[in-house]
């Protein structure tokens, strides 16, 4: 159930961030309370594994406010909502998952001239994907 949860919140967030460039906070949070509410009846990770999810997402949202917007304060609460489905260890490689697909997106993009090095991307797509790639790998 959780995982469906997951899949279709980064899916949403996914054709959100692609279309508007931003994120619609209150659907993410509404994703956090269920999170919050399916763990108190089936929990899959411990408190902690959790706090460090969700502290991930608070260390994006602090990048976001040094670099004025670099990564976007979107993608940072979205990484705190995951933090609470995936747990610290989950959430880390999503993340870093993501990062590792985008960069090697953007250094296409810039090889092809298609994007210019100010330009921005969509970053959640690529935690959408990423999502995938831990579920195909089992995790």
């Amino acid at each position: 159930m959780q995982k469906v949860l997951v899949l279709g919140l980064l899916g949403l967030c996914s054709l959100e961030d692609i279309k508007h460039r931003r994120l619609t906070v209150f659907y993410i949070l509404m994703f956090g309370v269920v999170g919050i509410v399916l763990h108190l009846f089936a929990p899959v990770c411990s408190i902690y594994s959790i706090l460090w999810g969700m502290l991930l997402g608070g260390a994006v949202i602090l990048i976001s406010v040094v670099t004025h917007g670099s990564l976007g304060m979107g993608d940072g609460i979205l990484l705190v909502v995951t933090g609470v489905y995936l747990g610290g260890y989950g959430n880390l490689e999503l993340f870093l998952t993501g990062l590792f697909l985008a960069a090697f997106c953007s250094l296409g993009l810039l090889a092809f001239k298609k994007k210019r090095q100010k330009d921005e991307i969509a970053f959640v797509p690529f935690l959408f994907v990423s999502y995938f790639i831990m579920l195909f790998r089992g995790i």
